[in-house]
């Protein structure tokens, strides 16, 4: 059943639109990727329906959640480069849906040697005219406490950073989306994409047909990519997202958002929407996983015992011992560079995969690059490291 809903209402109202079954675009996956690219689609009037395997909203993939980092400081200048359009687009969508999607506490970045994160990250900001702190790791630990750092670590403050409330920006994009007069159907498992002049979607509930598809599936990227001949290296991981009481009520309420990198540890921090008195902190690594079903039927504990580990050497503020333990997962490539590209045989069939965990804060951007190649446009950014090609000519050098 096609939804259409009231901004604001719930998405899965039954109230029934009038059926179709062309469009100029159609998208498959509405994680935060896909509906950032069919809320971009539609801005400029292209006629676009969303397919979702799930309900919207679900727990299953990459984007649920009420917190992801954002920042301007990417160790990857063409990243750092789409940083400035993603902040200005949030805040384009706060005042069109009339809610806060971004809370500034600022990004405290901390490395040890050889400091290569460190130098990238603070020259890029350099690049771009922006404004960054640079702190001893004493300083650090003078206003914020909490915090545990030895004397030969080096860091710096990205004041823009901050926290984006996942949860919000993703029904936002999805609610104006339908605004602008897109079409969702949720809970609609597509089967089979049938490449030509005309693109021919395939589901367990209809045949579609567009005149470009955009792929953006998350972890069931390989399912979709390889009976189109596409099979690039992707890796499913399953990230264990954690939440630490303080050890003092309210300490960590002020506290910026926090990267920490060092031969030993990579990892996250940022205060938490979710719940009250708790601070989220995660590895950047993960938990190989080879079907993204299998997310929540494996159990181990490394990651557990390394983040405890991290906690009391670097965070003593927090009790080493996580009160809360979700899952999330990362479908990343060995650069951990993302893919955006046409097929190399269906141009009108675009890819978009590959976030390696880095892709909430860029969605505005990689939804407006992705509409672009999705009506022959060209791209406003660099394609040239997104590229599918791009990524096999790494892998072959690896």
């Amino acid at each position: 059943m096609a939804l259409k809903f009231q901004p604001g209402s719930s998405m899965t109202s039954e109230t029934v639109t009038m059926e179709q079954t062309h469009y100029d675009c159609i998208v498959i996956g509405a994680g935060i990727e896909g509906s950032a690219t069919c809320y971009q689609l539609t801005k400029k009037g292209v006629k676009t329906l969303l397919i979702e395997q799930f309900k919207l909203g679900h727990d299953r993939g990459s984007s649920h959640g009420q917190s992801r980092i954002t920042r301007h400081a990417y160790l990857q200048k063409h990243y750092a480069m789409m940083m400035p359009e993603c902040f200005e687009t949030w805040a384009r969508l706060e005042q069109e849906v009339g809610t806060k999607l971004y809370r500034n506490v600022g990004l405290l970045s901390v490395n040890g040697p050889p400091y290569e994160d460190y130098n990238n990250r603070g020259g890029a900001l350099k690049d771009m005219n922006k404004p960054y702190e640079l702190l001893t790791v004493q300083q650090v630990c003078q206003r914020w406490p909490g915090f545990s750092f030895q004397p030969e670590m080096k860091a710096f403050v990205d004041p823009s950073g901050g926290v984006l409330r996942a949860d919000r920006c993703l029904k936002a994009l999805q609610t104006m989306f339908v605004k602008q007069g897109g079409i969702v159907r949720e809970e609609e498992r597509v089967l089979q994409i049938l490449p030509g002049k005309h693109v021919t979607i395939i589901t367990n509930k209809g045949r579609y047909t567009a005149k470009s598809v955009v792929l953006t599936p998350g972890s069931w990227a390989p399912q979709l990519l390889r009976p189109l001949g596409l099979d690039p290296p992707l890796k499913i991981t399953r990230i264990k997202v954690c939440y630490w009481p303080e050890k003092q009520p309210g300490m960590f309420s002020n506290y910026p958002c926090f990267y920490f990198l060092s031969e030993k540890y990579e990892a996250y921090g940022l205060p938490s929407a979710e719940y009250p008195g708790l601070v989220k902190v995660c590895n950047h690594k993960g938990q190989d996983l080879t079907n993204p079903e299998d997310r929540n039927n494996e159990q181990f504990t490394e990651d557990i015992d390394k983040l405890k580990e991290f906690i009391k050497e670097h965070v003593p503020g927090l009790v080493p011992e996580p009160a809360i333990i979700e899952n999330c997962i990362y479908t990343t490539t060995p650069n951990e560079e993302i893919i955006l590209d046409r097929h190399p045989d269906h141009p009108n069939i675009i890819v978009g995969c590959g976030f390696s965990g880095h892709g909430f804060k860029l969605a505005p951007v990689v939804g407006k690059i992705l509409s672009e190649l999705a009506t022959g446009e060209k791209p406003s950014y660099d394609q040239l490291p997104l590229r599918l090609k791009s990524l096999n000519q790494t892998v072959a050098k690896l």
